[in-house]
């Protein structure tokens, strides 16, 4: 997580972006041409501390913002009540019982309403689902800055 990139090897994952590379295709081009190992959850805080985007040769069309009635859920992977987030900061929980095939699973609420659960694979790769929306930058740093906090303090134990 410490690996720092030269000016030269930013721009080079600058243009993988631009090409429309996948995070897992700029993982992989950083090992094959810069010889720098990095995770694939390190290659997303990369890209969004340094505000790279991948291009996307179509948009995924958003899920509905207004669902009538979400489906219901088992009482204990929910929480009670999710706290609205407050000072602009999202608001993390952490599953009780873990989605099969991940290390560590939960949702989460940014300040802008978008909701969703995320998950990190046994791999340590980090992924969205049932996003109902898409969080600014800015709330994907904050989102990445309040789970460290709460992994840091044991929030996984």
């Amino acid at each position: 997580m410490a690996t720092t990139l030269s000016p030269e090897q930013l721009d080079l994952v600058r243009q993988w972006a631009a090409q429309g590379v996948d995070l897992n295709g700029i993982q992989k081009n950083l090992v094959a041409e810069c010889d720098v190992h990095m995770t694939y959850m390190d290659v997303r805080f990369l890209l969004l501390d340094h505000g790279i985007e991948v291009a996307k040769p179509e948009t995924v069309a958003p899920a509905p913002k207004e669902e009538p009635t979400p489906a219901p859920a088992p009482a204990p992977e929910e929480p009670a009540a999710m706290p609205a987030p407050a000072g602009g900061k999202p608001v993390v929980t952490l599953d009780e019982l873990q989605i099969p095939g991940t290390l560590l699973s939960g949702k989460t609420e940014f300040p802008s309403g978008v909701k969703g659960s995320w998950q990190i694979d046994q791999m340590g790769r980090f992924g969205w689902s049932e996003l109902s929306g898409t969080p600014s930058p800015a709330e994907l740093q904050a989102f990445q800055f309040e789970l460290t906090q709460m992994l840091s303090r044991g929030g996984a134990i």
